[in-house]
């Protein structure tokens, strides 16, 4: 395991525990899209893995919330639509000689949601194109 991997999962957890990553609207009904890629660090670096998703994202007319990069490292982007309702999270992460990237979307307002399903979808995409 890398030495800088533990660094990036405690500000994973500070982030989260400080309530900076966007929250479920309290209810029984949401949706949840995600993806879980690992691509060589030569072809995508955590730098470029958070660039490529904020552009990703502001193109689906998500505004960000959150952006913090701890270079080589960790790169976490919250954002979401201005109007609310629906949540993509995305962390870039450093581990061994790979770039792990998960992609999150969330719909606060129903389940099975073909929208979140979309975002998620998108941004992936675009993440793997970079990584080419």
């Amino acid at each position: 395991m890398r030495k800088n991997f533990i660094p990036a999962v405690a500000a994973i957890a500070a982030l989260s525990a400080a309530g900076t990553t966007p929250a479920v609207a309290a209810g029984e009904q949401f949706g949840l899209s995600y993806h879980v890629d690992r691509l060589d660090t030569t072809k995508l670096s955590v730098a470029d893995c958070l660039t490529t998703a904020q552009q990703a994202s502001t193109a689906l007319g998500y505004a960000t919330t959150v952006r913090q990069l701890h270079p080589n490292q960790l790169g976490v982007l919250a954002s979401g639509p201005r109007n609310g309702g629906a949540s993509l999270t995305v962390y870039c992460i450093a581990v061994d000689r790979k770039t792990a990237v998960v992609v999150q979307a969330l719909d606060h307002q129903q389940a099975n949601s073909a929208a979140a399903q979309r975002v998620a979808d998108n941004v992936r995409q675009a993440v793997l194109r970079a990584g080419r």
